[in-house]
């Protein structure tokens, strides 16, 4: 099955809505964020269903900010914007423990040296 521009879009909106990491199509144009719905959707035909890329250039570029990268730059800040800049680009993405537990240190040293 091939899988449009239209489609991409309209999973992209999906995914982002139901906070999806895949979405699949079938035939009938028919969304599900289950793998498995989606086959039984076509009685398991394989053809007649697909996953959709879902993931963006901005995304990936996203992804690649590790940890260990993240809390490198939270402890080299020297601004508490810097800080809370970091803070809500985690926690507009993978909301990692580590992450924001080292902003939020980070942010109450500053404070104190005010």
């Amino acid at each position: 099955m091939e899988v449009t521009k239209e489609i991409k879009k309209q999973a992209k909106e999906l995914a982002s809505k139901f906070k999806a990491k895949e979405i699949f199509v079938n035939e009938s144009g028919e969304f599900f964020t289950e793998e498995v719905n989606a086959k039984q959707s076509v009685k398991g035909d394989k053809d007649k269903y697909a996953k959709v890329d879902i993931s963006s250039n901005s995304e990936k570029s996203k992804e690649s900010n590790k940890a260990d990268e993240l809390i490198a730059a939270i402890e080299a800040a020297e601004t508490a914007e810097a800080v809370q800049a970091i803070i809500d680009a985690e926690n507009e993405g993978k909301k990692r423990t580590t992450v924001l537990e080292a902003g939020a240190k980070k942010l109450e040293t500053l404070k104190a040296a005010e």
